[in-house]
């Protein structure tokens, strides 16, 4: 809600050492004009006989009724207000302060010179908004708009390939990309703040669907934005560990590796008679336990396959076996010391090899698997 948005960010630098109360009082005095007679009566909507100090917490934290608004539009001075804020014991690093604690709201040139009109202007849009919801709902869908347009600039295309070009939202599967009757694709997405109360940045942004965009933007209660944010801290460290993983080379070999077992023949693959007891030393099947029984699955499986395949390609010098091994267990070190959580190391190894090879990423699991069987991926947690 605008008047509550402003009053949050304001109070910092007018008024900063009234309490809630008496700040609110006084902004209602000054937005006002009050008859000599009626002051501190309950024709007076600033005085204590109309309003407690809890109803003007109330109002301050979640807005006002939509009477008090009605009764206050009909009451409006602007030329009271601007008075007041250019009051000439009002020195300029106050005005200074309320100029960039409103810029976020006003998007034409805003100075010293014209921030008490410019902040009257706002309250009185406030109060129609209160008066009026569908007003509030197309400011709320206006000012997103124009941060969306903003991020776009500098984080859109990073952000749309952190979700991999579908709404980030749960629940919703909706591409962010549209192809032209002639193949060429065009970006179909919005960016939205996930606490309003930040700024532009990286770790605050993410990509939506315009339906999810307006939804969020017109409502959305804390256990939406907590969502959110878990979403975006596993976009986040995904991106990271690309990075990371960047910078580490693993030999094109282990795409012989993957040829092979993608064209093995059932007969080929046999199963191992004893239980991979090393995954469970290394993974918490407590915490972890599909991920144990996935990686299990894989090695009982591929396991004898994967080795004899990679001694076979080895001893022909098509494919170095220690430089691979090396490059593996370099790579879950990395991933390991940014605190990942095993799924996490086990997707992202899982994902680079795909990248690499291009090959279906259920080959890559079951080649990840295998390191890890073989000690180059996972500590043991038994010692």
């Amino acid at each position: 809600m605008l008047f509550t948005e402003l009053m949050h960010s304001i109070h910092p630098h007018l008024m900063k050492d009234a309490d809630v109360p008496s700040f609110t009082r006084n902004i209602i005095q000054m937005l006002c004009d009050i008859p000599e007679k009626d002051w501190y009566t309950k024709k007076d909507p600033s005085s204590e006989q109309r309003y407690k100090d809890e109803s003007l917490r109330k109002f301050y934290n979640r807005g006002l009724t939509k009477k008090l608004a009605k009764s206050m539009l009909g009451r409006l001075n602007k030329d009271n207000f601007v008075e007041s804020i250019n009051d000439p014991d009002r020195n300029d690093v106050v005005l200074e302060g309320l100029v960039n604690d409103i810029r976020p709201f006003y998007n034409d040139n805003l100075d010293v010179l014209n921030v008490a009109d410019v902040l009257f202007d706002l309250f009185h849009k406030s109060l129609e908004y209160i008066v009026n919801p569908e007003l509030e709902n197309d400011r709320k869908i206006r000012q997103a708009q124009h941060y969306s347009d903003k991020a776009k600039g500098n984080f859109g295309s990073g952000l749309v390939d952190d979700c991999k070009y579908t709404c980030s939202m749960s629940l919703c599967g909706k591409h962010l990309q549209t192809l032209g009757i002639h193949n060429q694709s065009v970006a179909d997405y919005e960016i939205i703040l996930i606490d309003e109360s930040k700024g532009l940045t990286y770790d605050n942004l993410i990509a939506v669907c315009h339906e999810c965009f307006q939804k969020y933007t017109l409502s959305h209660t804390n256990a939406d934005e907590k969502n959110l944010k878990a979403i975006k801290k596993l976009q986040a460290d995904a991106r990271s560990s690309r990075q990371t993983l960047d910078d580490i080379e693993i030999n094109k070999g282990i795409d012989l590796v993957i040829e092979n077992l993608s064209n093995a023949k059932p007969s080929e693959l046999k199963k191992l008679t004893y239980d991979p007891v090393s995954v469970s030393r290394k993974i918490d099947e407590n915490t972890s336990y599909f991920l144990v029984n996935d990686i299990k699955n894989n090695v009982t499986r591929y396991y004898q396959y994967i080795k004899n395949t990679m001694r076979n390609l080895s001893l022909k010098n098509v494919y170095s076996d220690d430089l691979i091994r090396a490059q593996m267990k370099e790579s879950y070190k990395q991933l390991a010391a940014k605190k990942l959580s095993p799924e996490q190391i086990f997707y992202e190894l899982s994902e680079r090899i795909r990248r690499i090879t291009k090959q279906d990423i259920r080959f890559c699991y079951i080649v990840v698997s295998y390191f890890v069987q073989s000690c180059e991926v996972f500590h043991d947690i038994t010692k």
